[in-house]
């Protein structure tokens, strides 16, 4: 079985470890209300974190069938992948699972200032009222009647907050909502007209109010009442057995987007040895996790080192009514998703500024088998080719983020410093005395870098992550801890050392004009010497590991340098003229102890091939 299959059973197979679902003892019109006794109510029961911004959620709930043996579901996700909604029943036969829309009108009554003079006098009918008009007349009288006809407007922004209802504001970065899921826009009641009756000793009279210039009414009331009603879209999700009022018991699983955990680490080198053993580092890994999909109460998680192969991952499921996957995680933190793909996966990082991972490495004897001091409500356990970490329980609602401590391991780890140099040649330039031209050689800066070599005498696998690397409480450096396994091994680069440096120089040997014939092409055969020297002006030993890549194959090395051949490599040339079956690709390594001030010079002789 792949490992890529492995990591998809096992994402099925958590589920499965669950315990099983606990036995309990749509042919309606859809826009009838749901009893409470048929409205089912699902409450989280874990949540299995992915390092890529996804997770599953596992829920579980109870109701009772309805004459037609449906429950229903009102709390539909927003979000889920295409083909990863499962509903298992606990006992009876689930025929069908239907997902739709269903309407609701709502009425909101406020009590709202008047806005003009009209509604002033509605508000006040049967009140005694002196009204002086435009004219200067002025009339004493009761206001028997307004003459105004009910209106209805669409419910502007500046009225929503007053009837509590929220401001719809458009977010660049979220696709268009669905129509289906669009609510009808909310109307707000109103009143139109000019005219009203004032009942006076002379007869009623009928007045303008547009005309009123001063109105005096005792404790006069200035709200009037107004209606807004609006109509609303929900999701509702309909599960079929085949008993009517039966006790039902679902559990729900789905993999959505929208949960992550980032892992980052603390490398204190501050506990030096122990005794005469190996140095010894203090490492403590926390899991960051960011919530943007839904509320988590009291809810167990889970968080997974690896990622598993979800191929419709950005594909969303039918049933979950949404044209287009909310991940609102990439909404939220565009920025930090996206570094997901560089730096936070579970690639195994190889000859990155030096880092190794060597398959196979055994731990020191005496450190075999040492334990991760975790937290006493934490336990890790490895399922196939993902591993877990389970987390006690937590409630974490949307939008809000958490670092929790997962373990602390001592580790062995020994400094090694390593010189990789690359000679690059230009095939074309030439670089006569005083020209200015840029020579046909460079190699990489002549840096020495300190690493540390930490080996994983755990049980568990270290996942990749940030790395801060401290030496008490003063930071050295923070750099990538690559996937290790138990047993395994990895390097950190900490910095470039300040006292341990090295010089290159090349000199040409010999040069065979026509040296072999290919293609129709004549080739000279150049000789060289590589000259390389590197001298420890720190106080104590180090060990370095010197690393020479060139374009050539190499021929003569000194000092039990290890020489490993490769074809050609478009890396070691610039302007490379002629065919590349012609030149190798060479890679020469050592390995040496160095006392103080002790220097170390070896040499390369190789050749290369160039067109002329």
């Amino acid at each position: 079985m792949t490992r890529r299959t492995l990591a998809a059973v096992v994402v099925l197979s958590l589920a499965a470890t669950l315990s099983p679902p606990r036995a309990s003892g749509q042919d309606g019109d859809p826009e009838v209300d749901v009893g409470a006794e048929h409205r089912l109510e699902l409450r989280t029961e874990k949540v299995v974190v992915f390092k890529d911004g996804f997770c599953l959620v596992v829920k579980r709930g109870a109701a009772t069938t309805d004459e037609n043996g449906e429950i229903h579901l009102e709390d539909v996700p927003d979000s889920a992948v295409l083909g990863s909604f499962w509903a298992t029943p606990a006992s009876g036969r689930l025929l069908t699972t239907t997902a739709g829309w269903v309407e609701s009108e709502k009425t909101i009554e406020r009590e709202l200032p008047c806005a003009d003079r009209i509604e002033v006098l509605e508000a006040n009918v049967g009140r005694e009222c002196t009204v002086e008009l435009s004219d200067k007349s002025i009339h004493t009288g009761v206001i028997r009647r307004v003459l105004v006809r009910e209106t209805s407007s669409t419910l502007g922004d500046p009225l929503r907050a007053a009837f509590g209802l929220p401001v719809v504001v458009a977010h660049p970065r979220r696709p268009r909502p669905d129509p289906h899921a669009a609510a009808s826009a909310p109307v707000v009641s109103g009143i139109s007209g000019q005219y009203f009756v004032l009942d006076t000793a002379e007869g009623d009279l009928l007045l303008s109010a547009s005309d009123i210039r001063k109105l005096g009414i005792r404790e006069m009331k200035t709200t009037i009442t107004r209606t807004v009603t609006s109509t609303d879209r929900a999701k509702r999700m309909t599960f079929r057995f085949a008993e009517p009022d039966a006790r039902r018991e679902l559990l729900v699983v789905y993999f959505r987007p929208g949960v992550r955990w980032i892992p980052t680490y603390r490398i204190d080198l501050s506990g030096g040895r122990a005794g005469d053993g190996p140095r010894t580092a203090e490492i403590d890994l926390q899991a960051e996790i960011i919530n943007e999909a839904e509320d988590l109460i009291d809810t167990p998680i889970d968080i997974v080192v690896g990622v598993p192969n979800f191929r419709f991952r950005t594909v969303a499921s039918p049933l979950t009514l949404e044209r287009v996957l909310r991940n609102t995680l990439v909404e939220a933190a565009p920025q930090l998703m996206g570094q997901f793909r560089n730096d936070f996966s579970n690639l195994l990082y190889t000859q990155r500024a030096g880092e190794l991972h060597r398959a196979g490495a055994q731990p020191p004897a005496a450190e075999a088998g040492a334990g991760v001091e975790l937290p006493e409500e934490l336990t890790a356990e490895g399922r196939q080719d993902l591993f877990v970490y389970n987390l006690p329980r937590m409630t974490l609602r949307r939008g809000e983020r958490t670092a929790v401590s997962i373990f602390r391991a001592t580790s062995p780890y020994r400094d090694v410093y390593t010189w990789d140099l690359h000679v690059v040649r230009n095939n074309i330039a030439v670089a006569p005395s005083g020209s200015g031209v840029q020579s046909p050689l460079s190699i990489s800066q002549n840096e020495v870098w300190r690493q540390i070599e930490l080996t994983n005498t755990t049980d568990v696998p270290w996942t990749t992550g940030a790395a801060m690397i401290m030496d008490g409480h003063q930071p050295l450096a923070q750099e990538l801890l690559t996937y290790t396994s138990p047993t395994d091994v990895c390097r950190v680069p900490v910095t470039v050392s300040v006292d341990a440096r090295g010089t290159f120089e090349e000199r040409e040997v010999r040069r065979d004009l026509r040296a072999i014939e290919w293609n129709r092409y004549h080739y000279a055969r150049i000789r060289q010497e590589a000259m390389l020297g590197l001298c420890n002006h720190k106080s104590e030993a180090i060990q370095v590991e010197i690393t020479l890549r060139f374009g050539g194959k190499a021929d003569e090395v000194s000092h039990d340098g290890t020489v490993t051949l490769a074809p050609y490599s478009a890396t070691d040339w610039e302007n490379y003229r002629g065919d590349p079956v012609v030149n190798n690709s060479s890679r020469v390594r050592w390995t040496v102890d160095l006392d103080p001030e002790e220097v170390f010079e070896p040499t390369v002789v190789y050749d290369y091939y160039t067109r002329h």
